[in-house]
């Protein structure tokens, strides 16, 4: 979503069929916004193996001591919980 391709999540709807495996990515100065929620309810109608790539977890590690890591755990959790309530199923997430 919100992607400078126009036609970007279309395409991407019309592959899923034949997809094994999604692998979702969210930002992690951003995490789910409304219009990746929708998406990922849409994706999860295909009942395909979904993961989520949490991106940009670096710019977490200005956020208080230890490099971040209090933060990036709290992103981490919201995105599996958040997923996990549209899904059914506790995703893999993936901090990057």
């Amino acid at each position: 979503t919100n992607s400078a391709v126009a036609d970007h999540t279309s395409r991407t709807l019309r592959l899923l069929p034949e997809a094994d495996l999604v692998l979702f990515v969210t930002s992690a100065d951003r995490p789910l916004p409304e219009s990746e929620r929708a998406l990922l309810r849409s994706i999860q109608d295909y009942r395909k193996n979904i993961s989520l790539v949490l991106n940009k977890v670096d710019v977490l590690e200005r956020s208080g001591g230890s490099h971040g890591e209090v933060e990036k755990e709290r992103v981490r959790k919201f995105v599996e919980d958040a997923s996990s309530d549209m899904l059914g199923a506790r995703p893999v997430v993936i901090p990057l």
